[in-house]
C-alpha cells in the first residue's frame, strides 16, 4: 500500500481544522478506505475531546516523536470507521518530541493506509511546517471572517513553500455574517472551493457525544458537506491520488494504476 498525505493546514486557530480533519476521515472511510488522522498539534492537543477515544495513559505521538514507541503502539481505533495517532496533552511531552521522528513515522502509516490525515497546528512554526512538508497535498481551512481569510493567504504561501500544494479551500461557520460568497473567497485565495460548511449546532452536539458528525448525524447539514469535500478531493488525483472509475463502483490509485502495468488497486 501506498497512501496518500494529506495536510488539513489553517495558520489561524479555532477555524476548525480538527473537526475538517476527523469529518474528513469519516466522509472517506464510508468508501471502506483504511484511514488515520495523526493530530499533529503537538502543543494544543483536543482530537480526543473531540472522539470517544480511551487513550488513558497509552501512547501518544508525543512518545513516538521521543522515541519512545511505535506509531503503531499509539494509534486507536475511532468511532467513525477511522484511526487516530492523538498527540499528548503533557508539557514535558512535548518538549520531549524531536519533529526529526515525524516523517519515518508518517512514513510506516503511508505504507498501511489507503489516506492518511494530518491534522496541524495553528501558526507558523516548525511544529507546523515539518508536518506539512510531509504531505503530498494540502487542505485549507478557514472561516469566511477578514483576520481569517488574511491568515489564510499566508498559509497557502508556506504549505507552498513546504512543497506540499493547495488543492483547495474549505470554509467552516459559513453564512454567518456579512462575509461574502464562498466562491468570491476561494478566488480571492486563488484557489478551488472544496466545500463550505454552515453553521451547524449539530457539529457541537458530535463533539460532545465524541463521534464525528459524518457519523453522529449523517442527514445533517454539515454532514453533507464534509462528504462533498470528500467528494471533491476523490476527484483530485493531485489530492488523493484516486480517480472514479465508472465500471468498478470503486476507486483506484489512477498513477499506480500505470505504474504498474495497468493493475488497479480498487476501494470499496
Amino acid at each position: 500500500m501506498d497512501g496518500r498525505v494529506l495536510a488539513v493546514v489553517g495558520a489561524k486557530g479555532g477555524v476548525g481544522k480538527t473537526t475538517t480533519s476527523l469529518n474528513l476521515a469519516a466522509a472517506l472511510a464510508e468508501d471502506g478506505r483504511a484511514v488515520v488522522v495523526v493530530e499533529a498539534d503537538l502543543a494544543m492537543a483536543n482530537a480526543v475531546d473531540f472522539l470517544d477515544v480511551d487513550v488513558n495513559g497509552g501512547k501518544t505521538l508525543h512518545d513516538v516523536l521521543a522515541g519512545g514507541a511505535g506509531v503503531g503502539d499509539a494509534t486507536y481505533p475511532a468511532p467513525g470507521g477511522f484511526d487516530v495517532v492523538p498527540s499528548g496533552v503533557d508539557l514535558d511531552g512535548f518538549v520531549n518530541a524531536d519533529l526529526d521522528r515525524f516523517p519515518p513515522a508518517l512514513d510506516t502509516l503511508r505504507a498501511r493506509y489507503d489516506a492518511v490525515i494530518i491534522d496541524t497546528g495553528a501558526g507558523v512554526s516548525r511544529e507546523t511546517v515539518v508536518p506539512t512538508a510531509s504531505a503530498d497535498g494540502a487542505v485549507l481551512v478557514s472561516t469566511p471572517r477578514v483576520a481569517s481569510i488574511r491568515d489564510a493567504d499566508k498559509t497557502m504561501t508556506v504549505a507552498e513553500r513546504a512543497d506540499a500544494p493547495v488543492g483547495g479551500v474549505v470554509l467552516t461557520k459559513s453564512g454567518t455574517g456579512r462575509s461574502p460568497p464562498a466562491e468570491r473567497i476561494a478566488a480571492f485565495l486563488g484557489t478551488e472551493l472544496l466545500g463550505h460548511v454552515p453553521h451547524d449546532e449539530a457539529i457541537p452536539d458530535a463533539q460532545d457525544a465524541g463521534v464525528p458528525t459524518v457519523a453522529h448525524a449523517p442527514h445533517s447539514d454539515a454532514a453533507s458537506a464534509y462528504r462533498q469535500v470528500a467528494a471533491a478531493l476523490r476527484r483530485r488525483p493531485d489530492m488523493l491520488g484516486m480517480t472514479v472509475t465508472a465500471d468498478s463502483g470503486g476507486f483506484r490509485f489512477g498513477d499506480d494504476a500505470a505504474a504498474d502495468g495497468g493493475t488497479d488497486r480498487f476501494f470499496r
